[in-house]
């Protein structure tokens, strides 16, 4: 199977930008930390909105010397 996929990937480059390859990584990375995602068999993603608001608290904490207050 390794052997196919290399193949093509050889015959067919990802020709997307780095800064775009980067971002659908980081993206990948960070759909996979969630603890509650789950895939339904159409290819929709369900998240439990209490995770997802305690993921977005936490990360404005993280972020907030980044904002000047007015």
């Amino acid at each position: 199977m390794i052997t196919v996929q290399r193949l093509i990937a050889w015959l067919f480059p990802d020709r997307r930008p780095e800064r775009e390859k980067t971002r659908e990584r980081e993206f990948i990375r960070a759909a996979n930390s969630f603890k509650t995602l789950r895939v339904t068999p159409e290819g929709g993603m369900f998240i439990d909105p209490e995770e997802l608001r305690d993921q977005i608290v936490a990360s404005r904490e993280q972020l907030k010397h980044l904002v000047r207050k007015p």
